[in-house]
C-alpha cells in the first residue's frame, strides 16, 4: 500500500507540473507540501472555524431568548452588531426581532458553512483519488 501511495503521489506531481531537480532537491518538501495545504485552503479552513464559532453564538441567542434579564445584542459578533444598529438605529429591540434577525443571519451563516465544506470535501477527494491512483 506504501508503494501506491508514493508512485500515486510521484504520478500527480509529474503530472502537475511539480519536479525536482538535483539543485532543488532542498524545496522537494516544500512543491510536496504546497500539494496538501495551499492558502486557499487555509482560507477555508479559518472559515468553517469562524461558521462554526458562529452557529455556537446564534444557538445560544436563541436558546437563552426567554432568559430574563439576557441581553443578547452583547453577545453577537462585532459585525451582525452593526448591521442590527443600522437596520434599528432608534435601539429599540424586541425579543422577536432579536429572533428574526439572529435566525436569518444562521441560515446565511449555514450556507457559507456548507460551501466552505464542499469545497474542503472536494480536495479530500482528490487527494484520495491520487493516493489510491484513481480506484
Amino acid at each position: 500500500m506504501r508503494v501506491l501511495l508514493f508512485v500515486g503521489l510521484g504520478l500527480f506531481l509529474m503530472g502537475s507540473g511539480v519536479v525536482f531537480s538535483q539543485s532543488d532537491r532542498a524545496l522537494a518538501p516544500k512543491k510536496i507540501e504546497r500539494v496538501f495545504y495551499s492558502d486557499p485552503y487555509f482560507f477555508v479552513e479559518r472559515g468553517i472555524y469562524e461558521a462554526s464559532k458562529r452557529h455556537a453564538i446564534y444557538t445560544y441567542i436563541i436558546s437563552n431568548l426567554a432568559t430574563p434579564g439576557f441581553d443578547p445584542v452583547k453577545i453577537l459578533p462585532e459585525d451582525d452588531q452593526a448591521i442590527l444598529k443600522a437596520t434599528l438605529p432608534d435601539g429599540k429591540y424586541n425579543r422577536d426581532i432579536i429572533a428574526e434577525f439572529v435566525i436569518t443571519r444562521m441560515a446565511e451563516n449555514n450556507r457559507k458553512d456548507t460551501a466552505m465544506m464542499t469545497i474542503w470535501k472536494n480536495k479530500k477527494d482528490s487527494l484520495s483519488r491520487i493516493v489510491t491512483l484513481g480506484k
